[in-house]
């Protein structure tokens, strides 16, 4: 397998996310001629073709079965757990499989196997079960907090060797570098943001409420996107010593400024088409998704964001900056995970819809 290397931000930003507001993956909802969204109209979710995978709380002591199979983890009812999402893009896997349904209940997290999709998915979740945390009469709403996606596992086939197995790996473990998240200097910040579901009953009324709550789908998409670099780990080629201050040529698995070479400046503009005097600047977007890199300056010093957006124009090794991408499809087979808060929730919804299949229409 072909090693990449991830570059990521080393602190995870997460801010309220407010719901069902759109996300640069999905389309807008059409609209019914009468000035409302069809969206808002039904139960949240759009029609159309789509995986479901259903998120259930359970009590400390739960015997959870490990068995693969069906649509359906596991999470405690009150604690933090981890659910991992792989996509394989050689593996013939054409429906959502779930690899191991036990969130924490087993010792690891859950993992769910989605078919590669070339455009990804919008993914759209409602919280269901009973409200007010299980009280029968009034009480905390039922919560449970869904946070951005990271990556933990990425790696390429590489066509020049007889991988024949490799469509039916779900990790990167036989990769003689590990890999993972790589922690560099800000290369990186994933969108802010986590979905907040409340299931409570606004009026209480005994046994009989019938807990209505906030229960319309939410668009999470942006949960699932990545906004970074992706590079071949050949350019992870020094390290910072911090007993001398200084670099040294030492790999250390990060991407930061110790991995431009000394020369950095001399090898692009001794390089045909690139020099500073000649260069046709081609568009980077960083961050924002709208700031240009060029080569503009004379100071003889070429930083982190100069250097990789050289190696991507130049194309000897893979070097890609992706904004907004879906995250598991930037490498032939990722792993991310996302953390769930639960504090009562019995039952969280989530729809997977591709998206070069589907339309909002009435419901």
């Amino acid at each position: 397998m072909k090693r990449i290397v991830i570059v990521a931000v080393s602190v995870l930003v997460v801010a309220a996310l407010v719901l069902g507001g759109s996300t640069a993956l999905a389309a807008k909802p059409q609209s019914n001629g009468s000035g409302k969204d069809v969206i808002d109209m039904s139960n949240g979710f759009p029609s159309g073709e789509h995986f479901n995978l259903n998120i259930h709380g359970k009590k400390d002591g739960f015997n959870c079965d490990p068995t693969p199979g069906g649509g359906s983890i596991f999470v405690s009812l009150n604690d933090t757990a981890t659910i991992q999402y792989v996509t394989n893009k050689k593996s013939s896997v054409g429906n959502l499989t779930v690899l191991d349904p036990c969130a924490g209940f087993d010792g690891d997290p859950a993992k769910v196997q989605l078919p590669y999709e070339r455009e990804g998915y919008y993914v759209f979740a409602r919280i269901l079960g009973t409200p007010n945390n299980g009280q029968k009469k009034e009480g905390d709403p039922s919560t449970i907090i869904l946070y951005p996606n990271v990556v933990v596992d990425a790696c390429n086939w590489n066509s020049s060797t007889s991988e024949t197995d490799f469509g039916n790996q779900t990790s990167c473990e036989d990769v003689v570098w590990p890999l993972g998240v790589i922690v560099g200097n800000n290369l990186y910040e994933p969108n802010p943001g986590n979905a907040t579901f409340e299931r409570f009953d606004p009026i209480p009324s005994g046994k009989n409420g019938k807990g209505k709550g906030r229960s319309k789908g939410t668009d999470i998409t942006r949960l699932f996107t990545y906004t970074g670099w992706v590079v071949d780990a050949s350019l992870d080629i020094g390290s910072w010593n911090a007993s001398t201050s200084s670099c040294e040529d030492v790999p250390d698995g990060l991407i930061t400024e110790c991995d431009v070479p000394d020369d950095a400046w001399n090898t692009i503009n001794t390089t045909p088409g690139f020099s500073a005097e000649d260069y046709d600047p081609h568009i980077h977007y960083y961050a924002n998704c709208d700031e240009t890199i060029t080569w503009g300056s004379d100071d003889g010093i070429i930083d982190i964001e100069e250097w990789l957006a050289f190696q991507e124009d130049l194309g000897a090794v893979p070097c890609n900056y992706y904004c907004e991408e879906w995250i598991l499809n930037i490498a032939d087979l990722v792993v991310t995970e996302q953390q769930v808060d639960n504090d009562g929730a019995r039952l969280l919804q989530v729809r997977f819809y591709p998206v070069d299949t589907t339309e909002y229409v009435p419901q």
